[in-house]
């Protein structure tokens, strides 16, 4: 109990000093910060080449750490893999200070190759001088910087839980000569996999700043792999998700050590990329639900996949997928202000891809749509891509949505609800509408299309007394009738 005292008193005090993880100035984190704390500031982070790859370190520019918080990244995970040479420093410093100062948590993670192919004690010094050389660079720098000192054990360590721990307690001791209380992150052995977790002997240097690293699903899901096997998130599927992390739970309580999850990949991007964007969506909103409801934060494995190094913006493709870990990005759009009551309408249809701006910037919310246009985001709703509009028309004529006439006409309410009607299954209702004035105008097709969007409040009147049906459809109400007709489904 007073050990939770403690906690929740140093958990205010922090606050009071960085209201938020979010805070912009958290560079000025000048005193020390419990494990604790720290583990509820990192949220959802990401992996980094920054200062691992040759096109990583190349291509950064000091104004990508803001393009990740701005789209609401907590944390980064740099990965380096070369000597701590001056060139190495200097750029690894350019991006640590370019993160706090933006309000980013960094955590610099070392790759360690040679130890972990060979964990001999030669290996050992040069991994121990490379952590000299690097914590006593950083140990006058903000306490929001962090250590993981090996990325994933593998190869021949993997199987030497003993000589793992040697080299933490090492490791660690190196680190604490220079940064006695800086927060340092150790993980289990086999690809950082949490069952080994209760292999880690607790470092006598920890002195309280210690975390663990854990992972799962590194590289992906896999369709075939049994021992992280996702197809369509079968109980059994996401049993396998919720073992690991009740194992790091268990271990948590434990120790009183917290964790954190340092890499997870939402498709298999290295090995033939066979998710498709709404399975790896699926999956990403599994996973991040779990770990959010776990209170473990997480990073994401990795920038290149959604970021477009060369020229410094997301890339459009992987929106629905980062937008189901993130959360709402903020819109591109100069013509949706904050508050607007389509803004997160407009923000579902472009995560889900249904339809976008006229321009890169610019949404134009009170422009009508048109037929075909309507027909394309009928396709996409069920899963369809046509490669044009024509392909689209072609989809609806064949599903018996329209027959595909007037394509360049606007799209009236009437008709726009009743696609959506016989998407779902053309649904019976009593619902007469003889409540507004101008029910008559409804036509006989569209009757029980109108009154069960009505009824399901897809659609409400114009006014109290009128609907409107032949009114042609904006481009910001039909984003919120796409975002109810989700809502109910």
């Amino acid at each position: 109990m007073k050990k939770s005292i403690i906690i929740l008193l140093t958990f205010v005090l922090t606050c009071s000093i960085f209201p938020s993880a979010k805070a912009a100035d958290t560079a000025h984190a000048a005193a020390p910060i419990d494990p604790l704390v720290y583990q509820q500031m990192l949220g959802k982070g990401m992996d980094v080449d920054w200062c691992k790859t040759a096109a990583g370190m190349s291509l950064y520019r000091s104004d990508v750490p803001k393009d990740f918080k701005q789209a609401g990244i907590s944390h980064v995970r740099i990965r380096v893999k070369d000597e701590a040479t001056a060139g190495v420093l200097a750029l690894l410093e350019r991006q640590v200070s370019d993160c706090l100062e933006t309000g980013l948590i960094p955590i610099i993670a070392y790759q360690a190759d040679e130890l972990k192919k060979d964990p001999s004690d030669k290996n050992l010094r040069r991994v121990e001088a490379w952590w000299r050389t690097v914590s006593e660079h950083f140990q006058d720098e903000s306490f929001l910087l962090s250590f993981d000192l090996i990325i994933e054990v593998t190869d021949a360590l993997k199987n030497q839980p003993e000589r793992l721990n040697e080299i933490y307690e090492r490791l660690v001791s190196v680190v604490r000569e220079s940064n006695p209380e800086r927060i340092v992150m150790i993980s289990p052995r086999l690809r950082s996999d949490a069952t080994y977790l209760r292999d880690l002997t607790i470092p006598s240097a920890a002195n309280g700043y210690l975390m663990a690293e854990w992972h799962f699903y590194a590289s992906g899901p896999s369709k075939e792999n049994p021992r992280k096997l996702w197809t369509s998130g079968t109980a059994e599927e996401k049993a396998l998700i919720q073992e690991k992390i009740d194992l790091a739970l268990q271990w948590q309580e434990e120790t009183g050590v917290p964790t954190w999850v340092g890499a997870w990949m939402p498709g298999n991007y290295n090995e033939g990329n066979t998710y498709t964007v709404d399975e790896q969506v699926a999956f990403a909103s599994y996973m991040t639900q779990s770990l959010t409801d776990a209170g473990i934060p997480f990073a994401i494995n990795a920038d290149s996949h959604f970021y477009d190094r060369e020229q410094h913006k997301w890339l459009e493709d992987m929106q629905p997928v980062f937008m189901a870990i993130y959360g709402a990005q903020a819109l591109p759009f100069q013509d949706v202000p904050e508050g607007a009551w389509y803004q997160s309408a407009v923000s579902y249809v472009y995560r889900r891809q249904l339809f976008s701006g006229i321009s890169a910037t610019i949404f134009s919310p009170q422009h009508a749509m048109t037929r075909q246009q309507m027909w394309m985001v009928m396709a996409r709703l069920k899963n369809v891509r046509p490669q044009s509009m024509e392909e689209a028309r072609q989809w609806a004529v064949s599903t018996g949505l329209s027959d595909g006439s007037n394509p360049m006409t606007e799209v009236t309410r009437q008709q726009m609800v009743t696609f959506l009607w016989r998407l779902s299954g053309s649904r019976d209702t009593q619902n007469t509408l003889d409540q507004y004035n101008d029910f008559t105008e409804i036509a006989p097709y569209a009757t029980k299309a109108m009154g069960w969007a009505v009824e399901k409040g897809l659609l409400s009147g114009t006014t109290p007394h009128t609907l409107t049906p032949n009114g042609a459809v904006t481009r910001a109400q039909a984003a919120v009738i796409l975002a109810r007709y989700d809502a109910i489904l």
